[in-house]
C-alpha cells in the first residue's frame, strides 16, 4: 500500500487524470505501433528523396546519351576518328598530349 500512494505521490497531476493517461498511451500508441508510426513516415520520406535524386541523376544521364547519340548520327565519320583515331590507308595520325604545367 506505501508503494501505491508513494507512486501516486511521484507522478505528475495530469498523468493521474485517466483521460490525460489513456490519451498518451493513444499517443505512444500510434506514434511507434501503428501500421503508420512515425518511424516508418522518416524512412518513406528519406527513400522519396533518394528516388528523386536518382531520377534527376538518370535524367541526364539521358540527355547526354541522346546528345552523343545525335553527334554520331551527324556525322560519324568525325566521331570515330576523334574518338577511336581511326584514320584511312593513306593518312598519319598525330596525337598531341597537353603539356604539364
Amino acid at each position: 500500500m506505501k508503494f501505491i500512494t508513494l507512486l501516486n505521490n511521484k507522478t505528475p497531476k495530469f498523468l493521474r487524470n485517466k483521460w490525460a493517461l489513456s490519451f498518451l498511451i493513444l499517443f505512444v500508441w500510434v506514434l511507434f505501433f501503428e501500421d503508420i508510426n512515425l518511424i516508418a513516415l522518416f524512412k518513406t520520406k528519406s527513400k522519396i528523396n533518394s528516388l528523386k535524386k536518382e531520377w534527376v541523376f538518370k535524367e541526364n544521364r539521358i540527355k547526354e546519351a541522346e546528345e552523343k547519340k545525335a553527334l554520331i548520327l551527324s556525322n560519324p565519320e568525325k566521331y570515330a576518328r576523334e574518338t577511336f583515331w581511326m584514320k584511312r590507308e593513306n593518312e598519319e595520325i598525330f596525337l598531341i598530349s597537353p603539356q604539364e604545367k
